[in-house]
């Protein structure tokens, strides 16, 4: 876990600085930690198309990480990723698919996205309302009915 979020904050950096428009909303390690392939999901506001990819891929190979990774950049597609506060606050009324670490057990959960706390996340599920803490989120996003996150 810890070199996935050392890379999401690696790639989080680089796109703040190179890419300010660019909206990451997810960052994957496929393979070995050391010579797998990054998959990088971001959004823009004009959209992402071939341009924003090749954007994002250039400022990632300038900070070094394509010696280190092969690199693949995506579009969220229709069920995108919620990573930070604002993607949830975003999220908020619509339906969400949320992993977490619940007493050391893999949980899934699905709703209605509620409520955005400083804290975390209010849901309304099929089971009732819950609250989930953001520490215990483990990978989140938006859903269109299609397969789960």
């Amino acid at each position: 876990m810890q070199v996935r979020e050392s890379l999401e904050r690696e790639v989080e950096a680089c796109l703040n600085q190179q890419l300010p428009d660019v909206d990451l909303r997810e960052v994957t390690l496929i393979g070995p930690d050391r010579s797998g392939t990054l998959r990088v999901v971001v959004d823009h506001p004009a959209g992402v198309d071939h341009g924003i990819c090749e954007q994002v891929t250039r400022a990632l190979q300038s900070v070094g990480l394509n010696d280190r990774y092969g690199i693949e950049v995506w579009s969220p597609g229709p069920e995108p990723a919620l990573r930070t506060r604002e993607h949830f606050e975003q999220a908020r009324g619509r339906r969400v698919a949320v992993r977490v670490d619940e007493d050391g057990r893999r949980r899934s959960h699905e709703g209605a996205l509620q409520a955005v706390t400083e804290h975390g996340i209010q849901m309304d599920t099929a089971a009732g309302t819950i609250e989930i803490a953001f520490s215990d989120i483990r990978r989140a996003c938006e859903r269109d009915g299609g397969t789960k996150c």
